[in-house]
């Protein structure tokens, strides 16, 4: 299996969405495609804990991926907010999400078509 330091989780959400997530309060999140940065330094459980339903709910992107679904991950040898950072640039961002323990502006982006990106891809049949 491909090990990264870094990924994109990409969900998709079909309809308009009030999510409560945690500490963050009601979020909308409107129809599309939702990209998540998160640490993968420790290898690709925590990516598989996303593709799950039944879950505790631990972290912001817990409470999104229990709603949308999640397709696949992207993994990626940079380390997180710098992944972020690129994903800042041509995405619109909802803020604070994901991105407590750092000085990022987000970890998860908004995209109304399926970006792709040139990197190793990690699926939900890959965690089985």
């Amino acid at each position: 299996m491909v090990k990264g330091r870094s990924y994109i989780l990409v969900l998709k959400l079909d309809r308009e969405s009030i999510v409560e997530v945690g500490a963050l309060g009601k979020i909308v999140f409107k129809p599309g495609y939702y990209l998540y940065v998160g640490s993968a330094k420790v290898g690709v459980s925590r990516i598989c804990r996303h593709f799950r339903r039944e879950k505790k709910l631990k972290w912001h992107i817990d409470y999104l991926s229990v709603v949308a679904e999640p397709l696949h991950a992207y993994l990626f040898h940079r380390e997180e907010c710098d992944v972020a950072a690129m994903l800042a640039e041509r995405f619109e961002c909802i803020p604070r999400f994901g991105c407590s323990d750092c000085l990022c502006r987000s970890h998860l982006f908004y995209s109304a078509k399926l970006p792709t990106f040139h990197a190793p891809i990690l699926r939900p049949e890959d965690c089985r």
